[in-house]
């Protein structure tokens, strides 16, 4: 029962808001976006200064703006090491999703999150900002093309700050909002068409990595876990574990509505 239990709670996704949910039904629409490199001192000093053996990772949420609701299902990257002074730190992780909300509204929470040791051993996890990366554009029907590297910018707080209601849209330019100077994100964000083939076995609204396994396609190849632009291909579902477990810990997502902050 224990076991089930946390199959269950791994996977269970948060639905979008319910006014959200009653508008025309649209095709879903496949997206890749890679996860490159954080640049700048995002992780404070003190923060180093107060813990041990400090590592980073990001977490990734949707998010509806117009509703100030967290939904489907945090997925994290890999833990990287923090060098001091902090300086770049390279993910190359790529995530994959398909949504049929394709509103401007609709958009992805990026948080940086930091770990590490306090004097007692124990451990500590601090959130060290986020950054709000718009899906579509202005125009409903066009989802961001562009294959070119983009920057997110990121700012002081946690994603929680998004569900004030001083925070309307834009909420980039809301004064409301702190910039942390001289950091960033690179990622790179493009439609992914191979995708479609597989949309039976990929809830919709789930963030996924090219390296958990998912019942009915074959693994992924190389360490990146970046799957193929070309045809996929249909592994044996008996043969993929019934959960999707992925297949390094620090994959393991949660549920949106409890973990967009640290």
């Amino acid at each position: 029962m224990n076991d089930w239990h946390r199959i269950f709670t791994q996977n269970v996704l948060v639905p979008p808001h319910p006014q959200r949910a009653r508008q025309p039904w649209k095709e879903s629409t496949a997206f890749q976006c890679v996860l490159k490199w954080l640049d700048g001192p995002v992780i404070r000093q003190g923060v180093l200064e107060v813990l041990s053996e400090v590592e980073c990772h990001l977490r990734v949420s949707f998010f509806d703006v117009t509703y100030r609701h967290f939904f489907g299902r945090t997925w994290k990257t890999t833990v990287k090491p923090t060098k001091r002074p902090p300086s770049r730190i390279v993910f190359n992780e790529p995530l994959y999703f398909h949504t049929s909300l394709n509103h401007p509204h609709i958009v992805a929470v990026v948080e940086v999150v930091a770990e590490g040791k306090k004097r007692d051993g124990s451990l500590q996890t601090l959130s060290c900002g986020f950054g709000i990366l718009r899906i579509f554009s202005n125009q409903p029907d066009s989802p961001i093309s562009a294959s070119q590297d983009k920057r997110l910018r990121l700012y002081h707080g946690t994603p929680r700050a998004l569900l004030h209601p001083l925070l309307q849209d834009p909420a980039e330019q809301n004064r409301h909002m702190t910039l942390i100077e001289n950091c960033s994100l690179q990622y790179t964000l493009k439609p992914h068409p191979a995708l479609e083939p597989a949309f039976h076995l990929l809830p919709e609204n789930l963030l996924v990595s090219g390296l958990q396994q998912i019942p009915g396609l074959l693994p992924a190849h190389g360490e990146s876990g970046m799957w193929p632009t070309g045809r996929w291909c249909p592994g044996d579902p008996g043969a993929a574990p019934a959960c999707g477990r992925a297949q390094r810990s620090g994959l393991r997502a949660e549920a949106a509505g409890r973990c967009t902050g640290a």
